[in-house]
């Protein structure tokens, strides 16, 4: 399990350095080194947050997630209100604070996990949906739908999904709620003009190529360029002719620029970090470290999924940035905690798997208990006495 923790942050390091190569790629033409200079900034803050949370205990958030929640909750709000939050392309997502812009909604996805997940290990196993807190996490996912940003109210929906599916509540219920879920996200999806009509452009992008449909097909056109190994790093030109690039559209340009092999590469790396995060869940010590672990695996998962699938034309843009690899300090910020908590589930689940009881010492020498004893003692019968005695 030592290997596997490290292993993820060096995962997650390498990913975000070939974003920061893509980056660059996708803006030198137009602003330089500006974004590159962003870039390494953006990962240095998230490195720092990975090893500031990777040395909280993960228990402690049962303390700490309902103070984050409240302020994410508050920015969410903020955002909203014309003249505070900052608007791009009609959308209301960020929050200027001087020289720096913060994105709550990125923050919303980490808080719904952590609150959610510290409510259902609370409650007693085979018990109903704990109402509360998951009307809780209904209400950023709500916040965040209304900026608009459906992306991310689908991958706070996700969080919140993979947190049940870890936890030990009713069966009924959770089959109930997920039903539930995913007729909502289709009427959300369905009831808003711009989002039915993205709908309908990937159905058939070639046929609005010229309009709603130019982003995907432009990727669709890069990544068919880059054929088994790519143009190069810097010589694709899906910078310039992808819209958004940098952003929702990075993995078009890693298609173009690394080829079929880089692709490959990629997916595979997310792989991991989504699989080591489902191993952690599975090998953590309580059910909070449980349903903390499946919750960030799963948003890994379902995010990546969109990002790619968005780019290859299998899956309807949502807008959603790839993890470490899209430009954005408030995304880099909390993918690196993310990986943090992992982290730290799995470093306080082998402490306590490698924790036993040393002999009683005599004459400066400790002695061994017997494996009857081991035996004893994880079956609930008492210890033997031999042990004891050291005999």
């Amino acid at each position: 399990m030592t290997t596997l923790r490290t292993n993820l942050f060096v995962v997650a390091l390498a990913l975000a350095l070939l974003g920061n190569v893509m980056v660059y790629s996708a803006t030198a033409i137009e602003y330089g080194t500006h974004y590159l200079v962003v870039r390494f900034a953006h990962l240095a803050l998230g490195v720092t947050a990975f090893f500031i949370v990777s040395k909280v205990r993960y228990t402690s958030w049962r303390g700490l997630s309902p103070y984050l929640y409240i302020v994410v909750l508050v920015s969410l709000m903020l955002v909203l209100i014309p003249g505070v939050g900052s608007e791009v392309n009609g959308a209301r997502r960020w929050l200027d604070l001087g020289p720096v812009s913060v994105q709550p909604a990125e923050f919303a996805k980490l808080a719904g996990i952590l609150l959610l997940s510290c409510a259902v290990a609370r409650a007693r196993p085979g018990s109903g949906l704990p109402l509360w807190p998951v009307l809780a996490v209904g209400l950023l996912f709500v916040l965040v739908l209304a900026e608009p940003d459906f992306g991310t109210s689908v991958v706070v929906a996700a969080g919140a999904a993979g947190v049940l599916w870890a936890s030990e509540l009713r069966t009924r219920d959770l089959l109930l709620a997920g039903t539930v879920a995913v007729v909502a996200l289709f009427g959300v999806m369905l009831f808003e003009p711009y989002r039915r009509a993205r709908f309908l452009t990937f159905l058939d992008p070639w046929s609005v190529s010229d309009g709603s449909g130019y982003q995907i097909v432009q990727s669709m056109v890069a990544i068919r360029a880059g054929s088994i190994f790519g143009a190069g790093a810097g010589a694709g030109e899906g910078g310039v002719s992808v819209p958004e690039a940098q952003t929702d559209m990075i993995f078009a340009l890693i298609g173009e620029e690394l080829g079929l092999l880089g692709m490959v590469l990629v997916i595979g790396a997310f792989g991991f970090l989504a699989l080591g995060g489902f191993v952690i869940a599975l090998n953590a010590p309580s059910i909070l470290g449980r349903c903390m672990a499946a919750g960030i695996a799963t948003m890994f998962a379902v995010q990546t999924t969109f990002n790619v699938g968005a780019a290859m034309g299998a899956i309807p843009l949502a807008g959603i940035t790839l993890p470490f690899v899209s430009y954005g300090g408030s995304s880099m910020l909390v993918c690196f905690a993310a990986v943090g908590i992992l982290y730290r589930i799995s470093e306080d689940g082998e402490i306590a798997r490698e924790a036993r009881p040393r002999g009683v010492t005599t004459g400066g020498r400790a002695k061994q208990r017997p494996a009857s004893s081991d035996r004893r003692r994880r079956n609930g019968r008492a210890r033997d006495p031999r042990a004891v005695r050291g005999g």
